[in-house]
């Protein structure tokens, strides 16, 4: 019989192999659950399994290397989402604090993201995932740690060496502090801003620097990069409309991490996009603006997430990616779940992929 996940109890009997959406198997048929196995299914968001009853309790079936696997990827994921949420209520508090006037304690801060930094290097493919967790009505506190998170991760790939690479999600972390100086309503406004609203919103990097330019513990290129944040490499940016060698290296990867997270997830005005349509959408809208070897890290973290992986394509039907070429990144080949059909993304402008599944 299929049941749902909650319904799950120990010593219920698989009826079926479980495959995961990368065509792992995470576990076989006949498998006894237990306690471990059911909290691994949900961490790899299993949401109906086939069981019958164990009718001989008392018989023990090993657990296979598979099965182990699992239950440790699984709690793999556990820590680093429960680590994950704790840091965004953490932060909440802060920004809450902010707004009634109070100073910024560095010392707090860095207890919030220096931990999960370390958490994260072991939990790279969670990273491009960070925009399923995103509540749209907690936006700003889930946007800051995915953007820290992200910033220290591009980082890394851009070969910062861990004490850059700290300062770097210090950095994606506190540029939006200066967010606690606008009206509130402003900022969780769900409709189309005015433009006397807009402009006040624009002057967020002003304030958060103005925030932090006084605390000695924090490093120029923190500031600078909270400052510059908002400003792009053709001088397009604001608040001063700087460019080019103007920027702060810190500032050229929080301003990628920071647009990306904005635009993969969930805001009022439209649903969460996927990583293969925001990418594609910076490298043709926004040519010009960051920096290609920033750009680059992303686009090969991405090919590297995604074999296996399942999507939702524009036309609504579910489909595996099977194939990813470093010269098409965000157009992969696609198998369709429903018919096998293989096609080419690069050869179909009429179709995208939507979701990571």
């Amino acid at each position: 019989m299929k049941i749902h996940i909650n319904q799950l109890k120990e010593g219920y009997i698989l009826s079926k192999d479980i495959i995961s959406a990368t065509k792992r198997p995470l576990a076989y048929k006949k498998t006894v659950v237990t306690k471990n196995i059911k909290e691994a299914l949900q961490a790899f968001l299993i949401k109906e399994v086939d069981v019958e009853e164990n009718t001989d309790q008392d018989k023990v079936y090993p657990v296979d290397s598979v099965e182990q696997e699992t239950i440790e990827q699984g709690n793999v994921f556990q820590d680093f989402y429960q680590n994950y949420t704790e840091a965004v209520q953490s932060f909440k508090q802060l920004f809450t604090e902010w707004q009634s006037g109070v100073l910024i304690d560095i010392g707090k801060v860095r207890q919030i993201i220096i931990p999960l930094v370390e958490k994260s290097q072991s939990s790279e493919d969670e990273i491009l995932k960070l925009y399923h967790y995103c509540k749209q009505e907690e936006y700003i506190y889930h946007h800051s740690i995915s953007v820290a998170l992200l910033s220290a991760f591009l980082a890394q790939k851009l070969g910062y060496k861990q004490g850059d690479i700290n300062q770097i999600a210090l950095t994606g972390l506190l540029c939006d502090c200066g967010m606690s100086k606008i009206t509130p309503t402003i900022v969780k406004k769900n409709i189309t801003l005015t433009e006397t609203e807009y402009k006040d919103i624009k002057q967020h990097p002003v304030h958060s620097y103005n925030l932090l330019k006084n605390i000695m513990s924090i490093k120029e290129g923190v500031k600078l990069g909270v400052l510059q944040h908002h400003e792009r490499i053709d001088g397009s940016g604001y608040p001063l409309g700087v460019k080019g060698d103007q920027l702060n290296p810190y500032s050229k990867i929080v301003a990628l991490a920071d647009t990306y997270q904005a635009m993969v997830s969930v805001r009022p005005y439209r649903s969460k996009q996927s990583p293969f349509k925001v990418l594609e959408q910076i490298m043709q809208d926004e040519f010009g603006k960051f920096d290609i070897k920033i750009i680059d890290a992303l686009k090969q973290a991405l090919i590297k997430f995604s074999a296996g992986t399942k999507v939702r394509i524009s036309d609504g039907f579910a489909a595996e990616i099977v194939f990813v070429d470093e010269k098409y990144p965000t157009r992969p080949l696609i198998k369709y779940d429903y018919s096998e059909e293989i096609i080419a993304l690069k050869d179909r402008s009429d179709l995208f992929i939507e979701e990571l599944l």
